[in-house]
């Protein structure tokens, strides 16, 4: 056992995700899914999410403070890590919503990189979300994306 095992868990945040967080927190692994923040997905992650009524009550720096959080966390121990924490603190009736969201990041500059791919096709699975749901999602924001 080393020194730091277990005395860093409360700076590190391990608490349980809110629901914001949660959503949020699919998001940015969608946006760094292929190892980096491109400027357009940053972009469409924070529009998305000040659009919706999840988000509503939300301060700036409250907002903020969230995504630096997410974002920190997906640098510090990797995409994979914050996205299963995320569905642990996911609420069942925004899976779909978060899936559809997570293809429209991830497909915002019309192409979808095999990391990005590995990524949505996971996030179904982790989220046990129905495939014919997540096909007919994946075609919708394809389309909406084409332009």
């Amino acid at each position: 056992m080393g020194l730091f095992d277990g005395l860093l868990s409360g700076m590190e945040g391990n608490a349980r995700f809110t629901a914001q967080e949660a959503f949020a927190g699919i998001l940015v692994g969608a946006t760094a899914c292929d190892g980096h923040f491109a400027d357009d997905e940053v972009r469409g992650l924070v529009s998305t999410l000040l659009r919706m009524k999840l988000f509503q009550r939300s301060s700036e720096k409250q907002f903020d403070g969230m995504l630096d959080k997410l974002v920190g966390l997906a640098k510090r121990n990797g995409v994979p890590a914050l996205v299963d924490r995320c569905i642990e603190a996911m609420p069942p009736e925004l899976r779909d919503t978060a899936f559809a969201n997570a293809c429209n990041i991830v497909l915002a500059d019309g192409v979808a990189e095999q990391a990005e791919r590995d990524f949505i096709n996971g996030l179904q699975t982790k989220l046990r979300l129905d495939a014919t749901v997540c096909h007919t999602i994946v075609q919708v924001m394809v389309i909406k994306n084409m332009g």
